[in-house]
């Protein structure tokens, strides 16, 4: 037991807490995903995480929610046959092509209730809405190529930051040491 005393014989605490958070996360928290005869797949996840943090030098809590939706749909075409000409000759390579489209909707909000004065404030928040398309096909047991694209829309729940939407597209070539 510690039994430090100061100039007026107050107690000093050895330790000195200045925030304590509580973080919960079920990522996720529902999700289903199916593989349909007709070789259509299809998906739904919903992912919901909390961050609250009580600040004891503020007197203030900070609460963070995140919530996420994603619905998802695909569909393989089976022994798609691609012909590759090389120096001297061509290549036909046949693997499956599999192509998802997927659909995503995000709630994030910051929200700081201040104690003593009794205010709830929104300081931060985005609503994102993102919808992706990607295609992937192997080349061989070592090698897969993969075509995306995605565009996404921010709309911003507090007045001090803009709406942006950005897109993105391309393609990677993954390569695999372990075949």
């Amino acid at each position: 037991m510690n039994n430090i005393r100061d100039l007026q014989n107050n107690f000093i605490q050895p330790y000195q807490i200045n925030t304590v958070t509580v973080s919960e996360q079920f990522s996720p928290l529902i999700n289903i995903d199916m593989n349909w005869k007709s070789n259509l797949t299809s998906r739904f996840e919903w992912r919901k995480s909390r961050t609250v943090s009580l600040n004891l030098t503020g007197n203030q809590v900070t609460d963070n929610r995140i919530n996420d939706l994603v619905f998802g749909a695909g569909y393989r075409f089976d022994d798609v046959q691609i012909v590759i000409k090389t120096g001297g000759g061509q290549k036909t390579l046949k693997s499956d092509l599999n192509i998802r489209l997927d659909l995503s909707l995000r709630d994030n909000k910051t929200l700081t209730r201040k104690l003593v004065e009794n205010v709830n404030q929104p300081v931060a928040g985005i609503k994102v809405f993102i919808i992706g398309v990607t295609a992937d096909y192997v080349l061989s047991d070592r090698f897969n190529l993969q075509i995306f694209a995605d565009h996404t829309t921010n709309n911003p729940f507090v007045s001090n930051t803009f709406p942006t939407s950005n897109t993105n597209f391309g393609f990677s070539l993954k390569f695999s040491l372990v075949p």
